[in-house]
């Protein structure tokens, strides 16, 4: 089943990255990502970065918007 979100990383490696989002994909599960640089030149403008990975793990974060997290591997 194809789906859709959006969030922010709080890690990012070459091996892989931890997501804070509103939903998680299932441990397991094998997605998509689309990484949107910040802080790039605009001159060079927008520098999207797209990976292919496995979820690792999925946690709830400690904060009070009950936002959660997922580990990729790519």
């Amino acid at each position: 089943m194809r789906q859709q979100g959006e969030g922010r990383s709080r890690d990012l490696s070459e091996h892989g990255a931890f997501v804070f989002a509103p939903s998680c994909p299932p441990v397991g599960a094998k997605v998509s990502l689309i990484i949107d640089l910040e802080g790039i030149p605009d001159k060079i403008g927008s520098l999207p970065i797209v990976v292919n990975g496995l979820i690792l793990r999925v946690d709830q974060s400690d904060g009070e918007d009950g936002m959660y997290g997922f580990a990729i591997q790519y």
